[in-house]
């Protein structure tokens, strides 16, 4: 495995941490459930393990299954950017003082372009090795923002309609029925984003050209 991988893994469990401490320092997660807010810079070691163990996880399925080595990449900037998204978004509302009204979407969008936008550059030249494969770089980045749009739709779509047809079952409170129906959109629209960078954004990448980050 290049030593590149490794390092780079690394730096994204590092950047991962960072943007999620933000979000639960924000939300006091860590006070409200251990009781002192410094338990979340433990995940500043946490995150970069779990994401070298991932990468070699990955690079091991890859032996059988190519696809492995590009997922566990994927999976890894999935975390980062939702963090990413997290933070921003939370980051606006602490700054103007707002947490309601039109102004919520605003910053809502704010945060989902930024995301979408550091999710394009970390899957292009790391996880699918897309660099220089593409001679029209507009043209690939709305594909990108296209298939991410999709998956958010394919999100909230299934979500909703788990909810609203499906009453909680087997026991399950209703707070309960809907997070497992948002964990069962989000396994769907992570597949999705998947096969549609691999096959639509960064299509020309199978021809083997590897690129530089």
């Amino acid at each position: 495995m290049p030593k590149k991988d490794i390092f780079i893994t690394i730096l994204v469990g590092i950047f991962t941490a960072l943007v999620w401490i933000s979000v639960f320092l924000r939300l006091g997660t860590f006070e409200n459930i251990l009781g002192f807010k410094e338990a979340a810079w433990g995940l500043i070691v946490i995150v970069p393990v779990v994401y070298v163990l991932g990468l070699y996880l990955g690079e091991w399925l890859s032996r059988k299954w190519a696809i492995f080595s590009s997922f566990a990449k994927y999976v890894m900037v999935g975390f980062f950017n939702t963090g990413v998204d997290f933070a921003i978004f939370n980051l606006l509302m602490h700054v103007t003082g707002i947490n309601k009204g039109p102004a919520v979407s605003s910053f809502k969008t704010v945060s989902f372009i930024v995301a979408v936008t550091n999710s394009y550059f970390w899957n292009k030249f790391w996880a699918f090795k897309a660099g220089s494969t593409s001679t029209d770089k507009g043209k690939e980045f709305v594909k990108f923002v296209v298939v991410n749009v999709i998956g958010a739709f394919l999100n909230v779509g299934i979500t909703s309609g788990i909810i609203f047809a499906i009453p909680p079952q087997l026991g399950f409170g209703q707070v309960v029925w809907n997070n497992i129906a948002a964990v069962v959109a989000t396994a769907i629209a992570l597949i999705w984003n998947f096969i549609g960078f691999r096959l639509i954004v960064f299509k020309k990448n199978e021809s083997g050209s590897i690129s530089q980050i």
